[in-house]
């Protein structure tokens, strides 16, 4: 059985009734119980198990992973209520009923069931955060463990670099698709992690050069990978913090690719306007970022986040009304915008000196 969110015609609630306030009221609850039932699925090593071996009845399943049955019955037939496993066979609530890995579970941890870096890092962070109480957090409580920037040594770097890299596929696609480098010869990214965007780049341009600005340990990093890739030719590094130092100038374009949502509007306006004067007279700005518009839950989940990381800005998710505002100030005008694609939740602004 595969269980389907579409409600039968006249089962919605009429807006503003008793039950559309109490429906609204369970979507809030709702997300605690799904995050520990994700939680369960992982530590129990679900995924491994039906990767390897499913379909299985829930009484074998329960067996191999020393469950409680009744109990674990209930588990899994609320992880496919959630759309990471199918149901089929028996009758429900029967012990005869059969699960395997949803497609969307095979999605996000691979067909066996023992990938997934991301998603699984994203739980990790989760649960750092969640132990926490969250109102003495607010009233101040000291956050050892929280993220600190600049990273505090090379390890901190090497593991915001490394999950940089392994989501970078997304916002590849929409540089890419959005043709916003067609015809660029020199290329600044700022904050450009550990290249491997650049290198993604000159690839696919044979005519761009690109330079990768960036902190000290992560500007280490970045010379490492551009030289495994074989694209020191085309691909520089230059070490510095853009929130001290000057951009290095020259350039007909510059890029911020995942890196504004970090920042609140007023130091992004100052980023701005030193874009503006490492360009060139007829250069281009490009934001390669999520934005809230159409990711409001995404917006949401990483905003929560963000209230444990002291180091970092306030409202940094920002409408594309608020990058059109801020480039203004900054002395630029929107040039174009390339929505959002299928494979990411990034949207490229294209904007040139007024």
């Amino acid at each position: 059985m595969a269980f389907m969110a579409i409600l039968p015609e006249g089962f919605a609630p009429a807006a503003g009734s008793p039950r559309d306030r109490d429906n609204q009221f369970y979507q809030l609850l709702v997300g605690g119980a799904r995050t520990r039932l994700l939680e369960g699925f992982l530590d129990l090593q679900v995924p491994e198990l039906l990767g390897a071996h499913g379909p299985l009845a829930a009484e074998e399943i329960c067996r191999r992973l020393n469950i409680e049955p009744h109990r674990g019955w209930k588990f899994l037939h609320l992880l496919a209520l959630c759309g990471l496993l199918v149901e089929e066979g028996g009758e429900l609530g029967e012990d005869a009923a059969r699960f395997s890995l949803s497609p969307i579970a095979r999605a996000y941890f691979g067909d066996d069931g023992t990938g997934g870096y991301f998603f699984r890092d994203l739980v990790q962070y989760w649960r750092r955060v969640a132990v926490l109480p969250l109102a003495e957090v607010l009233r101040g409580m000291p956050l050892p463990e929280a993220v600190r920037w600049p990273p505090p040594g090379a390890e901190a770097a090497e593991h915001l670099e490394t999950w940089m890299r392994v989501t970078a596929e997304g916002a590849i696609k929409t540089l890419l698709q959005s043709n916003a480098l067609r015809g660029a010869g020199r290329l600044l990214d700022v904050g450009g992690g550990d290249g491997t965007i650049g290198c993604a780049l000159v690839d696919a341009y044979p005519e761009l050069e690109v330079t990768v600005f960036n902190l000290p340990a992560s500007a280490a990093l970045a010379r490492r990978n551009i030289g495994l890739r074989k694209r020191a030719d085309r691909v520089q590094v230059v070490e510095g913090n853009f929130l001290t130092d000057e951009l290095p100038g020259g350039f007909d374009c510059v890029l911020f690719s995942r890196v504004l949502t970090d920042w609140t509007p007023s130091v992004c306006r100052m980023l701005f306007e030193k874009s503006r004067r490492a360009l060139v007279s007829d250069g281009k700005l490009l934001i390669n970022e999520a934005l809230v518009d159409g990711n409001l839950d995404y917006a949401v989940a990483w905003e929560f986040r963000y209230i444990f990381y002291d180091t970092f800005g306030r409202a940094l998710f920002k409408p594309l009304d608020v990058y059109e505002r801020l480039l203004a100030e900054a002395g630029f005008k929107v040039a174009r915008v390339s929505p959002m694609l299928d494979d990411a939740f990034y949207s490229v602004i294209e904007a040139t000196p007024c």
